[in-house]
């Protein structure tokens, strides 16, 4: 049904690079007290970002948001749980997430985040599709842009598959 490209998009070792880059990007230009990440793409970049903050205080949670189910192309239709065993009141939250694509996901996330009370928050993606933008939407911080196509590894998947490559890959239609 699909194949990887024949090389990867970016190696384990240019994500970490950036990773690097990024939260020390992060760390100088925003003091927050709170990341949420978004599950389950953003696993693993939450997890190694977050080792470059100096501030080791800070709080890690997660909320679930999809659109896509099994397939590579969006439903439309966003899910979102977990959002209600969150305590956000007064607190500046830096929203992690895999990929910023038509925009609609992280609009709609920031602005439930601050419906729970959230004073602010600011959005990190490792990878971003301007191609695709639905919505007038930037992240504050951004690792990689990339053309429009389909990628997993480094935590991004197709139906649950490929999480746990290290490098980041085109995945490509067989037909």
């Amino acid at each position: 049904m699909y194949k990887m490209s024949l090389m990867p998009l970016f190696t384990a070792e240019a994500i970490q690079e950036m990773v690097q880059l990024l939260g020390e990007k992060i760390a100088r230009n925003y003091k927050f007290d709170t990341i949420v990440g978004v599950l389950t793409g953003s696993f693993v970049f939450v997890s190694d970002l977050c080792r470059h903050f100096p501030n080791k205080d800070i709080k890690v949670s997660f909320i679930r948001a999809s659109s896509y189910g099994d397939s590579t192309e969006s439903s439309g239709q966003l899910k979102v749980s977990l959002l209600d065993e969150l305590d956000l009141k007064g607190k500046k939250v830096l929203l992690i997430d895999d990929i910023l694509d038509t925009g609609r996901t992280l609009q709609k996330l920031v602005d439930l985040l601050k419906e729970k009370g959230a004073d602010e928050v600011r959005s990190c993606v490792l990878l971003e599709k301007r191609a695709r933008r639905e919505v007038d939407y930037k992240a504050d911080f951004v690792g990689f842009s990339i053309e429009d196509g389909f990628v997993v590894g480094y935590g991004l998947d197709c139906a649950g598959e490929y999480r746990t490559m290290p490098d980041i890959w085109t995945l490509e239609s067989e037909n």
